[in-house]
C-alpha cells in the first residue's frame, strides 16, 4: 500500500509541475522554424510549466492561412504539448509583426 501511495504523490507532484519551461520551448521553436525573426515565449501559468504563450514571427507564414500557422506550430511543439495544458499563439509575419509590435509594450520583453 505505501507503494501506490507514493506512486500517488509522485503523480500529483507531476501534475502540478511540468518538465515544460519556456527556455525549453524557445529552444524547440528556434531549431524547428525556418527563419524565425522572433520567438518570445512567456510562461503563464505562474510557474508550473502549464499554460504558455507564444508570438512568433518568420517569412514561412507568408501566404498561409492562421489555421495551417497554428497547425504547423502544434506539430512542432507535438511532445511538448502532451505535457502543457494552455498553449495561445501570435503567428505573424515580419510586415504583422512590424504593425502590431507596438502594443505589446509593456507585455512582453523583446
Amino acid at each position: 500500500e505505501s507503494r501506490s501511495q507514493g506512486s500517488m504523490a509522485e503523480n500529483k507532484q507531476k501534475e502540478a509541475k511540468t518538465g515544460i519551461t519556456k527556455e525549453t520551448l524557445a529552444k524547440v521553436l528556434k531549431e524547428k522554424v525556418k527563419g524565425l525573426e522572433q520567438c518570445i515565449v512567456s510562461d503563464t501559468s505562474g510557474g508550473c510549466g502549464a499554460m504558455f504563450e507564444l508570438w512568433l514571427v518568420t517569412k514561412e507564414f507568408e501566404g498561409m492561412a492562421l489555421l495551417e500557422r497554428h497547425r504547423m506550430i502544434q506539430n512542432v511543439l507535438k511532445e511538448e504539448l502532451k505535457e502543457i495544458h494552455a498553449l495561445s499563439m501570435k503567428t505573424w509575419t515580419p510586415a504583422q509583426w512590424e504593425k502590431k509590435k507596438h502594443k505589446l509594450e509593456g507585455i512582453i520583453d523583446s
